[in-house]
């Protein structure tokens, strides 16, 4: 604003200051009309983004896994074994001597009479019965194979651990009126004599 309309304001407001405080010079030829003119405020409306909640890092604690796995498990180990196998027999009959042919004396009675005669003993024979050894005994080593069996047990398939999982922040646009020009009032003239009466 220069001077010259500062000025120029300044003396309007002291003019009609002066015509309003004093009714006695009102009726006069008027020079020049002037109107109060009032220009009211305006605002408009701005989008802002704001922070709801502030981005964070976050603490979480993963527990840990677990499985089952089955595995072979020796029960018995292998092993050598000694066995002894009995003899393998059968019993045998068989005739045997048992008194060889023979000559001897014997006495005899021949009518009566005691004599002594020249006699033949034949061969005496027997049924023995006995027994044979078919195979003898024996000791062999017999290999036992080992044994397994199955068993399950619980293994960790991923420890526990801790994660820091970043958290961002919350943010939401929000809507608010601003001034851009205040309120102001003046006087403007009115232009033409006519709009003076």
């Amino acid at each position: 604003m220069s001077e010259y309309s500062s000025i120029r304001r300044g003396a309007i407001a002291t003019i009609m200051a002066v015509s309003m405080a004093s009714p006695a010079l009102a009726g006069g030829k008027p020079l020049a009309c002037y109107q109060q003119v009032h220009q009211p405020a305006v605002y408009k409306t701005v989008h802002q983004q704001v922070v709801v909640r502030p981005g964070r890092v976050v603490h979480e604690t993963i527990p840990a896994r677990y499985g089952k796995i089955t595995e072979q498990v020796l029960i018995e180990p292998e092993r050598v074994i000694a066995r002894t196998i009995p003899a393998v027999t059968r019993t045998v009959h068989e005739k045997v001597l048992v008194r060889a042919k023979s000559i001897g004396w014997e006495w005899r009675r021949i009518h009566g009479v005691k004599t002594l005669c020249k006699v033949v003993h034949p061969a005496k024979y027997a049924t023995r019965a006995r027994t044979v050894v078919v195979q003898s005994a024996r000791t062999v080593h017999e290999r036992i194979p080992a044994r397994y069996g199955h068993r399950s047990r619980t293994v960790i398939v991923q420890p526990a651990r801790t994660i820091a999982r970043q958290v961002p922040p919350v943010i939401k646009t929000v809507a608010r009126s601003v001034e851009v020009r205040p309120a102001s009032s003046g006087w403007v003239q009115v232009s033409g004599r006519r709009r003076c009466h």
